[in-house]
């Protein structure tokens, strides 16, 4: 077996840069994959607002190969994300918690995460610092910190609401019309979740109802497929080919409605002519100068 030597050009860093342990680089039950999320993840300052959606963006894969390494760094006790609910169940938002090794005992960091702000399930926009060198962590007191900077404004703990561009709202609006849903309200429904998985649900719900699979009302249907997505238990079936060709569909059906559209008549200050009448009328005249006609000529000799 040829071996090559490997040479390594190291720079010291006083700013700008991670700490990694040897132990989780080298960690051999983990993926390549789930190696660059969560160290990606360590990279981020505390408080950062993160979201699935984000990472995929951020590491340039898809939204299957994303929850698969983070489900493999859940698995490996290197991280857990936590949804907290209010006393009447509705979803409020969610805490992700990663370490740098794995942490056999969660409950003292599920009970009262040791972050300085909470970890939410949306990313905003800006730069919030590509480090975490200059933030202070505690979730670990037995590591060396660094102090953050002053005046951060803290984050609220609003939900995350949906963050949708000019595409995803068409297809928002048409299958929340297809399903007769008031468009604002089932995005306050959908509150926590990404755009896509939130996109995925309307359209299991839709092709459920054209299918009349549904033993609920469409709006029991949906809240269940919520309930079932934030647990990390929904997957796309019936509507996976509406999902996969819907932008399609909506083009297709906004060309033939536009080919249904009548063509605006000719607007003129001519008035419109019924040749039946005109015609009848000019008889008429020509009825009228022919009495005349014949009552002007008088015959010769009278008086």
């Amino acid at each position: 077996m040829n071996t090559s030597q490997l040479l390594i050009v190291r720079r010291r860093h006083t700013g700008n840069f991670t700490q990694i342990p040897n132990a989780l680089i080298r960690n051999d039950e983990l993926s390549s994959k789930s190696l660059g999320v969560i160290v990606h993840l360590l990279s981020l300052p505390p408080g950062f607002r993160i979201s699935i959606e984000f990472l995929c963006k951020a590491r340039n894969e898809g939204e299957t190969a994303m929850r698969t390494a983070i489900q493999q760094l859940e698995r490996l006790n290197y991280m857990r994300i936590v949804r907290e609910r209010a006393a009447s169940g509705r979803f409020i938002h969610s805490k992700w918690i990663v370490s740098d090794e794995p942490i056999v005992d969660w409950a003292p960091h599920l009970e009262n995460p040791r972050v300085e702000e909470p970890v939410l399930d949306q990313p905003v926009q800006g730069d919030q610092g590509t480090t975490n060198t200059g933030f202070k962590e505690t979730l670990d007191s037995s590591k060396t910190t660094t102090t953050g900077p002053e005046g951060t404004p803290p984050d609220t703990d609003e939900s995350p609401a949906l963050i949708m561009d000019e595409a995803d709202e068409e297809c928002w609006l048409w299958l929340c019309r297809k399903l007769s849903l008031e468009p604002q309200k089932t995005r306050d429904q959908c509150t926590g979740l990404s755009t896509s998985v939130a996109l995925d649900v309307l359209a299991e719900v839709l092709e459920c109802k054209r299918q009349n699979s549904i033993r609920k009302t469409v709006p029991q249907f949906l809240a269940s497929l919520l309930r079932r997505a934030r647990e990390g238990k929904f997957s796309l079936s019936a509507g996976s080919e509406l999902r996969r060709d819907l932008r399609q569909i909506i083009r297709r059906q906004r060309s033939v409605e536009a080919a249904a559209e009548p063509t605006q008549a000719i607007v003129t200050d001519r008035p419109v002519v019924d040749r039946a009448q005109a015609r009848e009328r000019l008889q008429q005249m020509r009825d009228e100068l022919a009495k005349k006609s014949h009552t002007s000529v008088m015959p010769r000799g009278t008086a």
